[in-house]
């Protein structure tokens, strides 16, 4: 006698396909209102010392959330610490200084957030202060994430509390101007990959300004115990008492220039089937700003033309300031204003080149010993891309 399967037996699996239940949202505010609706007309028209006792519980909750919210917001002082620069996908911490200017009642609950365009700028962790107490001054850090270069303007500062029973949540909006300048997206180039382009080649080796171990001539200075035989001037030191060493100068670091082109207009660009030239116009600033940063990390002296957008070039420096200038000038490009002639850089110099181009190569004839690179070689240049 065979035994058929029973329903009883399919539910499991049939309760295992079912999608599991969620909670659903409910903001206190409207649970508030829900309770005053259903408590107040019953309390009111039955008249039964429970409900009445209940129904001036509620009331006396939402008083209280409205007087103390109101209250803990008087008197704030809120100032904000936030970096001269950050970098796109690079997080970054502004911190907020807040001060309660009252002897007798503190403040509890603070989210403190500036108001900036979602477009530019993300909140991942808002600033949250538990306790200030009266008098008293505290700090808190909010974490954010650039999206997009260029400068975001910080105007107000929000201070939000809902408490004491998170049912009305009241804000304060405090005025105070700040810039913040956001870097270009820079990536990490694969090892060697100016050094193989030839990019520390380009204009040679030669001998600087200061004294160093190099193999040309600087001057001379009193030898000493830990001079070699081959560094001693001997026909100078034959006229002398004591013995006259040659002094070396130190070799000049390689200087590149590193040309951004953008002389054709966004809609005349020559890009990949399916790429967006905007889009390729950004990947080569990208471009430009990790190649300028790996060139200062080698010891280079870097400069920065920007042909199309920008008229005069950035002189050639190797200072951490200097590498700053070069990327708040990458990062006020706008790409929407008409792009203009490019006078062509005078090579007396010395210098090598490296030139970035959005779109297809096009050979610049005022650099033509330069290296050439576009945006879509991104990918292949960068560590962790596709270097198929």
């Amino acid at each position: 006698m065979s035994v058929q399967p029973s329903a009883v037996g399919a539910r499991p699996s049939a309760m295992a396909d079912r999608p599991s239940a969620r909670p659903i949202p409910v903001k206190p505010a409207l649970a508030y209102l829900l309770a005053v609706g259903l408590i107040g007309p019953t309390a009111i028209f039955k008249g039964n010392n429970l409900l009445v006792i209940m129904l001036a519980v509620v009331l006396a909750m939402g008083v209280l959330s409205v007087l103390v919210s109101w209250l803990g917001l008087r008197r704030l002082e809120v100032r904000r610490m936030v970096p001269q620069w950050g970098v796109v996908g690079e997080p970054l911490r502004i911190r907020y200084q807040v001060r309660r200017r009252t002897r007798w009642m503190p403040s509890f609950g603070l989210r403190v957030a500036d108001d900036v365009p979602l477009d530019r700028v993300r909140f991942d962790h808002p600033a949250w202060i538990m306790h200030v107490g009266p008098g008293e001054q505290v700090h808190s850090d909010a974490r954010v994430t650039p999206l997009r270069r260029g400068r975001v303007r910080l105007r107000h500062i929000e201070v939000i509390t809902s408490f004491p029973f998170g049912l009305i949540r009241r804000r304060r909006r405090t005025r105070e101007d700040r810039d913040l300048i956001l870097y270009p997206r820079r990536h990490q180039l694969r090892p060697g990959v100016l050094r193989a382009s030839g990019a520390d080649r380009l204009d040679g080796p030669r001998s600087g300004r200061k004294r160093g171990a190099g193999r040309e001539w600087y001057g001379t200075r009193p030898a000493g115990a830990s001079d070699s035989l081959r560094d001693i001037a001997w026909k100078l030191s034959a006229h002398r008492d004591d013995l006259v060493c040659l002094d070396r100068a130190a070799p000049s670091p390689t200087r590149i220039r590193v040309v951004l082109d953008l002389r054709r207009p966004t809609a005349s660009l020559q890009v990949a089937e399916g790429k967006d030239p905007r889009e390729e116009e950004e990947r080569s600033i990208e471009l430009a700003a990790s190649i300028i940063q790996e060139l200062h990390v080698a010891g280079c002296d870097v400069g920065l033309i920007v042909a199309g957008l920008l008229d005069d070039a950035t002189p050639i420096r190797s200072s951490a300031w200097h590498v700053h200038r070069l990327m708040t000038r990458l990062a006020d490009l706008d790409l929407d204003q008409s792009r203009t002639t490019w006078n062509e850089v005078d090579r007396a110099d010395r210098s090598g080149a490296v030139v970035i181009q959005p779109g297809r190569v096009r050979p610049l004839s005022g650099v033509p010993d330069a290296l050439y690179f576009t945006a879509s070689q991104l990918d292949h240049l960068r560590v962790g891309g596709d270097a198929s």
